[in-house]
């Protein structure tokens, strides 16, 4: 039996993740995992399943509960280190979220948002990532990980066959 030698994904081969993402945005948010459907509903995690397929980086789906677990036994995903940064691409994990990292490779219109606090005063947010939210909250869309948790995530980077 031979072992395949894995790499991690590169930033421009990320590329396509972020670019595939972006085509899901206003996808409303309903619990549908696998069966997710681009412009009509999806979750978290069956949004990430499909975008990373689309994209040509294939893993079997997961819940987000269970994706942890699944990247660690599959092969298919290196969680990062405290000391390594997120790259466009990346998998952030939460106890039962999920979300894709874009960094600053966001399109220009998605690379912000601009938002109004309690007291009316207007700012404008950096998005960096693009995740579905909710039951009743906003479609699949891109948004700030500063803003979204206040745990941080775990981070799984996409290992692919070398070269």
């Amino acid at each position: 039996m031979t072992q395949t030698t894995r790499r991690d994904i590169t930033a421009n081969e990320a590329q396509t993740i972020i670019k595939e993402a972006a085509t899901w945005k206003g996808t409303a948010y309903a619990l549908r995992g696998a069966a997710s459907v681009k412009g009509v509903a999806g979750d978290c995690s069956g949004t990430t399943f499909l975008i990373y397929r689309a994209a040509g980086f294939p893993y079997d789906y997961q819940p987000s509960g269970t994706f942890p677990l699944y990247a660690q036994r599959s092969g298919l995903f290196r969680l990062l280190t405290a000391e390594e940064s997120a790259q466009a691409g990346d998998v952030l994990s939460w106890p039962n979220h999920m979300a894709i990292y874009a960094g600053s490779a966001l399109q220009k219109e998605d690379a912000t948002t601009q938002r109004t606090n309690a007291s009316g005063r207007s700012w404008t947010q950096q998005n960096d990532i693009y995740t579905a939210t909710h039951p009743n909250g906003a479609a699949y869309m891109p948004a700030s990980l500063r803003y979204w948790r206040p745990d941080p995530p775990k981070i799984y980077r996409y290992q692919t066959s070398a070269p």
